[in-house]
């Protein structure tokens, strides 16, 4: 099969957007960053609790870091958006937070600001977008929060 080359000659993106490997979430989080934050062109890797990874980098040549360090500096990146979600088995799942979810999301939103304390460190021009997805109306839905 052939697919045309929408990127011919082009080796620059908008953003790198970085996820949780959860086969749930990716789908939807692809078209939430182009639908909801108009990106159209990023590198998109997926690590095992997305901010988790990089929170339990010990050095800057670890693979979540270079999951940063490569879009930024190979292909000009200017933005980071950084997923975590409810549920994630990296962290234990939600059975941890004993079905309190507002104490889940709480946790979430307090290792999404402790990797972007890391990252701005070592990029200060970097533009951070930070978002957790929660299960809404009883797992039918799912929902992106930004978070400030």
């Amino acid at each position: 099969m052939k697919l045309p080359f929408k990127f011919k000659n082009i080796h620059h993106c908008e953003a790198v957007v970085l996820t949780c490997i959860d086969f749930r979430f990716w789908r939807e989080t692809l078209e939430y960053a182009e639908k909801e934050l108009g990106i159209k062109n990023f590198d998109f890797p997926s690590l095992p609790g997305a901010a988790k990874a990089l929170n339990d980098c010990k050095s800057d040549q670890e693979i979540a870091m270079k999951c940063i360090s490569v879009p930024r500096d190979l292909h000009q990146a200017k933005k980071l958006v950084l997923v975590n979600h409810q549920d994630c088995g990296a962290y234990g799942g939600s059975q941890v937070f004993n079905g309190d979810s507002e104490a889940e999301q709480k946790f979430h939103e307090e290792e999404l600001k402790k990797a972007k304390t890391k990252i701005l460190a070592k990029y200060p021009d970097l533009q951070i977008i930070l978002v957790y997805v929660k299960l809404a109306d009883n797992g039918e839905n799912i929902e992106f929060l930004e978070i400030n």
